[in-house]
């Protein structure tokens, strides 16, 4: 991925609109963080490049620096954002200046010396004629969050930071610290800033283990950092969220809730709290009622200004006593929130009622989207996913059929990337993209469902920063590659290490084409064209599967430790996937030399690390709540290691047919099964005789379900297998309780085994018996309801060699 932004000093003088500015204001550069930089590392490098994100709206630059001196005065008024006072004081300090703060009233603005005017025009008088000094105009029209930044000379150092709200003023400081990039140097420089978007961040609507309090306080560091305005709590497995929603917080979480808001009040973002009733509230109950808005007052009384209410994920039949009263769902819901907004909301002059529809995707009308949307108070903001739950693009057709479908002003998104709790084995670690740039002129804004692992969501998040800013300038691949930067820290070896991590970590599987391990599968390719002249060195390869090996310690040192730990598993599983391929790799080498029993040798090593990247080393937390370790097998490579295995083994089992190293591999055949099918994991993958494909059904098996195996003909079989689940070590989707039968004609069937537990089923016999068909049957329902994933149905003549 190539870097497109220009430096600061090649930026024209005259102003640069928003049209014009998809060039940024510098390449390079790491991005120093408030509040000790708990995220990544907090220091940024001395005199590195200076790099603004998000890319401001207009600039004007000339071709001068504007250097402070040791002693600055800061000047602000006596209602200017404290957030804002003590950020620029901490940047100060940490580039080595000497701050003293000066009240407007005592100011002299006549003074030599670096000054530095700090505040809103109404809240600091001495901005107006600092403006004036500096030749810029107020920030009067921007819109809220917007800000005005401009540094020149005039007896010393003068810098404006006029914010059009305390919010705005917050965001000024974040730009300074980046134009000063570690130093005391910057362009004498004039930004005018705004953000094209209402609503930028984060809600945390996932199932899975909930954030650590720690998590979450050092994302509202980061979201500060990245002028991203919002976050919404709504853990789909905080209990008191859902299912026990009526009950009151109390004790540490009560006091961690209270630290929450108070640490994201000091970096200017929104803490929403959501409540989700909907799986057993009666939508006219005054009980109910009154149950929300006492839930409500207690986070108020903590500082709370914002509120939601999640009616996702929910029944859609209303109960007895609202179906007498109501006429839908949705007459009935918005009976609920409109009761809220007016009675509760308004009474207390909060910020407008925030809700996710129970049918919150796809932008063609609906009954529901009528009803609930004319209904709804005008002011109330909707959030809608999309045009399915996970979508790929949204577009400014879809998003303006959406607006019109719910009958609202005020729709925001809440994107289903890079959430992963559907497929908690994996990361995504791609790039936000498919994302229109025209639509902050359709919508209010967007939030993003993260990952599990909060600080692995760091990536996509500074990726929603840029965009949601200016949408218009964002460049996906800029982004994401400024924010693997920023993560990694400034040495260039860490930042290089930390690319040939998040490439085994690209493909989203919900959008058709997304590419799986680029640089990986570019270099595995690039190993059979030669393999295939005889030339099995792979130097490229080797050196990508060498240095994965060696991600778990080389990446320790990186700047975002949370990163780090929420990876780790990945990264280890990564390097046993890489050991197991150069162990391959000097197979085929021996092969193409004819070293025969040097190939069998170094066959014999792979097996025992394919074992090892199918430990379960990632803990999960189900509907129960309850956090258990190690239930997870990390999925990393995207399927290319796996691959590349598959047609390894390919090559020895035509030189060394018998070699005892090899897998087992059945007889062709058909297979087909009872079970429905989930998305495009098809069953005919379970004979294909790769292990890199698997089988997945829609739902938990049901008794006498089968999965079953047709061979071309009658043969005598004495080995059967059935590879499940994502790993050979480790349960997980698969039958647990059923039995392996085989039959010559498909009606009478012989049992020749049974599982128990693990994720492979064997059966082997003493004698072979004759059969054409072989099945699976499914005797008890799985005892979690967990679904079923087959990777590969052998049935052989010939047992494997032990």
């Amino acid at each position: 991925m190539n870097r497109s932004t220009a430096d600061i000093s090649s930026l024209p003088t005259s102003l640069t609109r928003r049209a014009a500015l998809g060039l940024g204001l510098a390449a390079g550069g790491t991005l120093a963080l408030p509040a000790g930089g708990a995220l990544a590392g907090g220091n940024a490098s001395r005199g590195g490049d200076r790099t603004v994100r998000p890319q401001p709206g207009a600039v004007e630059s000339a071709d001068r620096e504007v250097v402070l001196s040791r002693q600055v005065s800061v000047i602000v008024g006596k209602d200017t954002d404290a957030a804002a006072q003590r950020a620029l004081t901490e940047l100060l300090e940490t580039n080595g200046c000497t701050v003293r703060t000066v009240t407007a009233q005592g100011a002299d603005t006549t003074a030599s010396g670096t000054r530095i005017h700090l505040g809103t025009p109404e809240d600091n008088p001495t901005l107006a004629a600092a403006l004036e000094t500096v030749g810029v105009e107020g920030p009067d029209g921007l819109a809220a969050d917007g800000y005005v930044l401009a540094a020149a000379k005039d007896k010393g150092a003068v810098v404006a930071l006029a914010g059009r709200d305390a919010r705005g003023t917050f965001y000024a400081v974040q730009t300074l610290r980046q134009l000063l990039a570690g130093g005391t140097r910057l362009p004498a420089v004039q930004v005018r800033d705004e953000p094209l978007m209402e609503i930028r961040g984060a809600i945390e609507g996932f199932y899975g283990i909930p954030w650590s309090h720690q998590a979450r306080l050092d994302h509202f560091a980061f979201y500060g950092a990245h002028k991203l305005n919002t976050y919404i709590y709504t853990p789909k497995d905080d209990l008191l969220l859902r299912s026990k929603w009526r009950e009151l917080y109390a004790g540490d979480e009560l006091e961690n809730l209270a630290e929450l808001v108070e640490t994201a009040n000091a970096h200017h973002v929104s803490f929403t709290f959501a409540l989700s009733p909907g799986n057993d509230i009666t939508y006219g109950s005054d009980d109910d009622f009154e149950a929300t808005v006492t839930k409500f007052e207690q986070l108020r009384e903590l500082g709370v200004t914002s509120f939601y209410i999640a009616l996702d994920d929910i029944p859609t039949e209303l109960g007895e006593e609202d179906a007498a009263q109501f006429g839908s769902l949705a007459e009935a819901q918005v009976h609920y929130l409109n009761r809220v907004q007016t009675d509760y909301v308004e009474a207390h002059d909060l910020a407008p009622l925030q809700t996710v529809p129970t049918h919150y995707s796809g932008s063609g009308p609906s009954e529901y989207k009528t009803d609930f949307g004319e209904g709804a108070h005008p002011e109330t903001r909707i959030q809608w996913t999309g045009e399915g739950v996970f979508s790929p693009s949204i577009t400014e057709k879809s998003v303006v059929t959406a607006v019109a479908s719910y009958h609202t002003e005020h729709l925001y998104i809440w994107d289903n990337f890079p959430v992963n709790d559907g497929r908690r084995d994996r990361l995504f670690l791609n790039p936000l993209e498919g994302r229109a740039p025209t639509l902050h002129e359709h919508l209010a804004g967007f939030t993003a469902n993260p990952m599990i692992q909060p600080y692995a969501s760091l990536i996509s998040l500074a990726n929603y920063a840029d965009y949601c800013w200016n949408p218009p300038a964002y460049d996906a691949e800029d982004s994401w590659e400024a924010a693997v930067d920023e993560l990694a820290g400034p040495t260039e070896s860490i930042r290089e290490d930390l690319r040939v991590f998040t490439d085994l970590n690209q493909n989203w599987p919900y959008r058709s084409g997304s590419p799986m391990a680029p640089e990986l599968a570019a270099d595995v390719e690039e190993f059979w064209t030669a393999y295939e002249s005889g030339d099995a060195a792979g130097e490229a390869l080797v050196a990508r599967l060498t240095a994965i090996t060696e991600l778990a310690p080389s990446l320790e040192p990186m700047a975002s430790t949370g990163f780090y730990e929420d990876t780790k598993p990945w990264m280890v599983a990564a390097g046993q996937w890489a050991r197991a391929l150069l162990a391959q790799q000097q197979m085929l080498l021996a092969l193409t030399e004819g070293r025969l029993e040097d190939a069998s040798a170094a066959a014999a090593g792979v097996a025992e690390h394919i074992a090892a990247a199918g430990q379960a080393t990632v803990p999960d937390q189900r509907a129960d709540g309850v956090y258990k370790e190690n239930q997870i097998v990390p999925s990393v490579g995207d399927g290319v290691f796996e691959g590349f295995i598959a047609r390894a083994w390919e090559e020895l089992r035509e030189v060394l047919p018998e070699d005892p190293s090899l897998p087992f591999r059945g007889l062709p055949g058909t297979a087909t099964t009872t079970l429905g099918t989930y998305k495009d994991y098809a069953i005919e993958r379970i004979v294909d005789g790769d292990l890199a494909t698997m089988f997945w059904s829609s739902k938990a098996p049901k008794v006498d379900d089968v999965v079953q195996v047709e061979l071309e003909e009658t043969h005598p079989i004495r080995h059967v297998q059935v590879q499940m689940a994502k790993s050979d070590s480790t349960p997980g989707d698969q039958v647990y309780e059923g039995v392996l039968e085989l039959s010559a004609d498909g009606e009478t069937w012989t049992e020749i085994g049974t599982t128990d537990g693990s994720a492979v089923a064997t059966a082997t016999l003493d004698e072979p018996l004759d059969a054409r068909f072989c099945r699976l049957r499914v005797t008890a329902k799985n005892p979690t309801g967990q679904w079923v994933q087959i990777r590969e149905f052998g049935v052989g003549e010939t047992p494997p060699a032990s």
